[in-house]
């Protein structure tokens, strides 16, 4: 007995069917997957507002695991500061660098840090150069403010005007005060 479903999905519209099922399955899936990381990241946060930093650290790493970059990042604090975990910096070097590579503007501020410190990694003047440049265009103003200061040590007065500026209007608090010493010196 030929029923209508045997019908209709013994034709080419069963291959259409199929299609579309995966595309809404998948996209159910990814949405959840979305959601659980998310939920991971602010029970995690959570708990870090309360100060208790080893529930914070063990519902940010379970986020950061699955490639929550605002954990990875919260992750390299942790390490970093020795929050809910040992202090560790060449861990935070490794959790900044995957949020980082993700595009987020305070790992790469972050991870330029520790390339101009040499903590968790080589010193490399040039490369936390190029992620301050990555996150001040971004318009994280502490990577705006950091970059301008290794401006103005390489004596390129332009830049470190620009890069101050531009960290005054994002409101970094000693952008201003950086600024007014410059054009002192350089401007009148």
């Amino acid at each position: 007995m030929q029923t209508v479903f045997n019908t209709l999905f013994n034709t080419p519209l069963r291959n259409v069917f199929l299609v579309l099922m995966f595309i809404e399955f998948g996209m159910t899936a990814s949405v959840q997957a979305e959601t659980k990381l998310d939920r991971w990241y602010q029970i995690g946060y959570d708990y870090s507002q309360m100060q208790r930093n080893d529930d914070a650290f063990e519902w940010m790493m379970r986020a950061a695991d699955g490639g929550h970059s605002g954990a990875q990042n919260n992750i390299g604090l942790s390490y970093l500061h020795g929050l809910g975990v040992k202090q560790d910096e060449k861990q935070a070097f490794e959790w900044f660098e995957k949020s980082a590579k993700q595009g987020l503007p305070y790992a790469q501020s972050e991870l330029a840090m520790l390339h101009y410190e040499g903590k968790g990694t080589e010193k490399d003047i040039q490369l936390a150069q190029n992620w301050w440049l990555t996150a001040a265009k971004q318009q994280d103003e502490y990577a705006q403010y950091n970059l301008a200061s290794l401006m103005l040590e390489k004596d390129d007065i332009k830049s470190a005007y620009y890069w101050f500026n531009l960290a005054t209007k994002n409101n970094h608090p000693d952008a201003k005060t950086a600024l007014d010493l410059l054009n002192e010196k350089y401007v009148e």
